[in-house]
């Protein structure tokens, strides 16, 4: 271990053991506080201050300092009752205090004297503003989103966040699809080889998703995109719950009426008369009123797909039947006033895909069965320790896994694949037979210490997070063995035999682990400023499957945001933020220097006429693509400014300008030594990615009947390196290109492909992006009404003319390997138009009895039935000068529309029947 590895965990030991050894991450609570004045706005020192849980029955008690205020730190989510009292003033209380995750809730109190005792009772503010949070954040809570036509998944709602491209694995603010981090209740779900989301989750368990794009804290880490935390249900002191059946049938849906724009050819579908149908089912309540409290949730998905047919010699039909029976149980207790732990375990399977990994397979022996499943344990605790400290702890285990197996066995050669070179198509076999795993564990912990420097307070955590992760890969053959016969007969089964290969079978597991410390300090200015600190200092190391150092790296990240106060209030904030941001090193990244092949290692026997004969062994050469431990990981530096407005109780609007450049972008570069080509890996410096942008924001949370919320975005997001690692960027820069099928271009510099051209609006880059939801709801006599809508108008896509280049040898003068050759600068060709999209609900319900609400919902998607164009088919290019056949299809077909994929999918529906209680 390098000697900085060695300083730094010197020094978390210290720390942690002046901490309890807390090990945990933010806790899913917030903090609640706030000044008690009198008539004349003087501070009253010395008040008794209540909190009293609405939906819990909890209570926890403090007393004003010498300013009159009061904080309740480490506050489990929910709406709080604030009640203040003093000897000679009316009993003040404040109702419908809402905390959520991460914000201070402020709550000011003014009594008044009174001759006698008397109790006066008001609603407390939303907030909606807070000066101690300023990242840029969006919240999408359940009492909004279940009135809204929403797609029933979390990874839908990540799209509602202003500056987001697309839906579940988006682009946020320049980053890449593998950029996000994906928590549930804090925990770490993000698929640790992939960078995408690897888990899903029953629907009706959310309580509110949290989308962080921007000027985010020290405690987070491993990402430059988005920051999504799925916040999910806890139970109360009542009983309630609720059923739902959710229908959809494609045969209820229209009917595509688009062309290719190549061949004229409808693009109709065949439609499949089937209901799909979901059935839900929550419920939750005490375990000890005021004390303990459990959750749970039940969702069974079953989709069956129109018939598909094989292509081999006898067509055969195949259905797709997923089934996915999703689940969640929490139970949380309040074990004192000031200490609250939580239990959670939620299991994600589907199962019944199926697919044709071939390409080619000709039968249903040929297609592969997929089961994927996901599953997590959580247990966390959080407390206050006296008047000025906190603690978090938290533990998790993550397990994701993807079985692939035939979809049906073959009774012929133990299930084993034959190509059938007479076709050039497989039979009798699928393609794979194991599976992949990616568990990820995690302990995390922090505490708090509130205390005063001067005249100024401060909130000062210092936390410490490890993850451990793992990509293991068991990929083999049906029966470990492939058939390459010179014909098969699909009916007969009767094949003319020719080679046989047996393969080796054997897991690659890629490890890695990482671990962080950070130091953050919220405190404020005098009474108008609020300001945030921080630093974070993190590790990671990862090896290949055979134990081969791959990643180690070390960085220190800084981060500073703040507050002023215009108009004193807490309701007219100046906001800016500055910092550095890492990108975790993906376990992928450690798969590419595996040595322990999959399906590659095998014997070979050639057919004789009466048995197979051992002719050779083949068996891959070590791996000569080596790793770099110099390597250091990419990042973001970040800055942000903007104004936010509080206006009334639960209204905010904000503007806020957004720039970022990336650094350290790692690729690997090709070059030739020799006759040989030769890879390394690399922090290229000619890599380069930007975005700049300004974001308009409007969020009215439900209230008198109604709830809305908008955005407007305009961005530029522009670079030429938009992939993970390995790009063709950098490659061959000292060898000489020809282009495929264009003499006219002749042979050029291999620079001139790899780099020319490279520099421009990368495939996230949407310069306008405008997104409209709400809802309104209102009650008609015994029947409640509620009408939701969600509008969205977003700039399209980018596209490029392109042609396939070689790379010549410099030695032999053979094409060695081919790269993309950009005939303009990325990005250069956009689809015409906006990207529109109107989809609608409504809901009725009705009270048979007082405590239970019976209802049916419709939801019409794309209800415009806007087919418009969204993508193409070719991108392909030629010189003008070139006349050849193959040039001049690929310049008439250059941009057009050629599948049903390529356009919006026309208008659906859904209908839901709701019991709740």
């Amino acid at each position: 271990m390098k000697m900085r590895y060695v300083r730094l965990l010197a020094l978390v030991g210290v720390l942690l053991a002046t901490t309890a050894g807390a090990f945990a991450q933010t806790s899913q609570v917030g903090q609640i506080g706030g000044q008690v004045t009198d008539e004349t706005g003087a501070v009253m020192p010395g008040a008794t201050v209540t909190l009293i849980s609405e939906e819990r029955g909890f209570t926890r008690e403090t007393v004003t300092d010498a300013q009159g205020r009061f904080m309740f730190p480490v506050v489990p989510l929910g709406t709080y009752s604030i009640r203040a009292s003093l000897q000679g003033f009316q009993t003040r209380t404040i109702t419908g205090n809402s905390v959520e995750n991460e914000k201070l809730t402020n709550v000011p109190v003014a009594m008044k004297i009174a001759g006698q005792d008397v109790q006066v009772t008001v609603t407390g503010e939303t907030p909606i503003v807070d000066m101690t949070n300023v990242a840029v954040q969006t919240r999408v809570r359940a009492e909004e989103f279940q009135k809204l036509p929403v797609g029933r998944n979390y990874q839908t709602l990540i799209g509602r966040a202003p500056g987001v491209v697309g839906t579940g694995n988006v682009s946020s603010h320049g980053a890449l699809t593998s950029n996000n981090l994906f928590m549930f209740d804090g925990v770490n779900t993000t698929d640790p080889t992939t960078g995408t989301f690897g888990s899903n989750l029953n629907f009706e368990a959310i309580q509110e998703v949290a989308i962080f794009t921007s000027g985010v804290s020290a405690e987070y880490g491993r990402a430059v995109g988005a920051v999504v935390n799925v916040i999910t249900k806890s139970g109360t002191n009542r009983f309630e719950g609720s059923a739902k059946y959710i229908a959809t049938n494609d045969d209820w849906n229209e009917q595509n009426s688009t062309k290719s724009e190549t061949t004229k050819a409808a693009l109709e579908r065949t439609k499949f008369d089937q209901i799909n149908p979901v059935y839900s089912f929550t419920g939750g309540g005490p375990v000890i009123r005021n004390r303990a409290w459990f959750f749970g949730t039940f969702e069974r998905a079953s989709t069956l797909s129109p018939q598909q047919q094989t292509a081999g010699q006898i067509p055969e039909d195949y259905q797709q039947e997923v089934v996915s029976p999703f689940w969640t149980a929490r139970v949380t207790a309040q074990i004192t006033p000031s200490h609250n732990v939580w239990v959670k375990y939620s299991d994600s399977p589907s199962e019944g895909f199926v697919v044709n990994y071939w390409g080619s397979g000709a039968e249903r022996f040929a297609l592969t069965g997929q089961n994927q499943t996901a599953s997590h344990f959580a247990a966390q605790y959080s407390g206050v320790f006296g008047s000025s400290l906190t603690g978090e702890l938290m533990f998790a285990d993550s397990k994701e896994t993807i079985t692939v197996v035939p979809f049906e066995v073959s009774p012929l050669l133990g299930g084993a694949p034959i190509l059938n070179r007479a076709e050039n198509k497989w039979y009798n076999g699928a393609t794979f037979d194991g599976a992949v795993s990616r568990p990820r564990r995690q302990a995390n912990g922090a505490v708090t210490w509130f205390t005063k420097l001067g005249e100024n307070s401060h909130s000062i955590k210092a936390g410490f997070d490890w993850q451990d992760m793992t990509s293991s890969n068991d990929f083999k053959y049906p029966a470990n063995t492939l058939y390459l016969a010179t014909s098969f007969n699909q009916a007969t089964r009767a094949l003319v035999p020719d080679v046989r290969r047996d393969y080796d079978a054997g897991a690659s597991a890629s490890e890695g682990s990482s671990w962080a410390f950070y130091l953050r300090d919220k405190f404020n200015v005098g009474s108008r400023i609020s300001m945030e600190a921080g630093l974070r200092f993190e590790t990671q190391d990862g090896k290949s499957d055979v134990d081969a150092a791959t990643v180690d790296t070390f960085t220190v990240s800084p981060r500073f945001s703040g507050a002023f106060d215009l108009k004193g209030d807490g309701k007219s904030l100046i906001v800016a933020s500055a910092g550095r941001f890492y990108q975790g090193i993906l376990q992928g990244f450690s798969d590419a220097f595996a040595n322990v092949p999959q399906q590659t290692n095998h014997s070979v026997f050639q057919w004789n006429g009466s048995d197979y004969v051992f002719v050779q062994r083949i068996d891959a050469s070590a791996n000569t693509f080596k790793p770099n431990t110099e390597l250091e990981p990419t990042y973001t530096d970040e800055f942000t400014v903007g104004y936010q407005q509080q206006i009334g109780q639960t209204i905010g609007a904000g503007v806020r300008y957004i720039y970022r450049t990336w650094g350290n972008l790692i690729d690997d570069v090709w070059s030739f030594d020799g006759s040989r080509a030769v890879r390394q890996v690399v922090n290229y410096e000619g890599a380069e990615r930007t975005y700049r942008g300004i974001e308009f924001t409007l969020d009215k949370r439900f209230s008198n009947y109604w709830h809305a919320a908008g955005s407007y975005t305009f961005s530029r997001a522009e670079g030429n390196h938009f992939s993970d690692a390995f790009s063709s960027l950098g490659d061959y820069l000292d060898a000489n290109c020809t282009i495929a099928g264009d003499p006219a271009v002749g042979t050029i510099p291999c620079r001139d492909v790899t780099e020319g051209n490279q520099f421009g609006p990368g495939g996230n880059d949407r310069p306008h992006s405008i997104k409209l939801a709400g809802a309104y709801s209102r009650p008609f006599g015994p029947v409640n009404l509620t009408l939701g809508a969600i509008y969205d108008v977003i700039s399209k896509g980018r596209y490029t003319r392109n042609r396939t280049a070689n790379v010549i040898n410099p030695v032999t003068g053979a094409n060695a390997t081919t790269r993309t050759y950009l005939y303009e600068p990325t990005g250069s060709n956009q689809l015409e138009g906006m990207n529109d999209q109107l989809d609608t609900s409504f809901e009725a319900t009705f009270r048979p009895f007082r405590t239970s609400e019976v209802g049916l919902k419709a939801e019409a998607f794309n209800v415009l039935n806007n087919e418009e164009k969204i993508g193409i088919g070719s991108s392909v290019w030629c010189s003008e000068s070139v006349t050849t056949a193959a040039c001049n299809t690929a310049r008439t077909n250059f941009g057009l529309a050629t599948a049903r994929g390529h356009f919006k999918s026309p208008r659906t529906f859904r209908f839901t029947a709701i019991f709740r209680f």
